[in-house]
């Protein structure tokens, strides 16, 4: 029960964490700047690392490289926690790289999940919405490829929901690789 609680906690607060990195990183690359609610919320849940980071690992072509050195250092710190619970002790660093790449891929994939449906949400709940062109256009690269495949029926726009259906499928097969690789975590 404890295991559970702790893994419940790291699952959490490491998904949470890494994936206002990860976005962090995103939203620089998408030039969205700070000035929104969303860019807000991520900047204030991610300085207390990133700043520091940056005198160390400078940004580089665009892509913030301090937040996705974050975004792997906090997802190591979880998958050492979640072997070390597991396995009663540091566990091999093979392991535990295998379990830090596959955590970030879930992450990842969870972040998009989560983007794509507030804006498919917010288009229809309320279409005017100031924060929709935020999630627009991180959520634009995703969708703009199945919105030229698919035809539009209308007003609706169908690659919200081919774009979670696929993202599920990555989900089970990233959760059927750790399960065979790392025995069910």
């Amino acid at each position: 029960m404890l295991y559970q609680i702790i893994h419940l906690l790291v699952d959490v607060i490491g998904g949470l964490l890494v994936g206002a990195c990860v976005l962090r990183a995103w939203m620089q690359v998408r030039r969205i700047g700070g000035a929104n609610p969303v860019g807000t919320f991520v900047m204030s849940l991610t300085d207390w690392i990133v700043r520091p980071l940056r005198r160390i690992v400078p940004g580089y072509k665009g892509i913030d490289w301090a937040s996705l050195v974050a975004a792997f250092f906090i997802t190591s710190v979880a998958a050492a926690i979640e072997l070390g619970l597991r396995f009663g002790g540091l566990p091999p660093p093979d392991l535990l790289l295998c379990l830090t790449l596959v955590l970030r891929v879930k992450c990842i994939l969870y972040l998009a999940q989560l983007m794509i449906l507030i804006g498919a949400v917010l288009s229809w709940v309320n279409p005017f919405s100031p924060i929709l062109p935020v999630f627009d256009a991180l959520t634009g690269p995703f969708l703009a490829p199945l919105r030229r495949i698919l035809p539009r029926s209308g007003r609706v726009d169908f690659s919200p929901l081919i774009a979670l259906l696929l993202i599920q499928i990555a989900l089970i097969v990233v959760n059927q690789l750790s399960f065979q690789v790392i025995g069910g975590i």
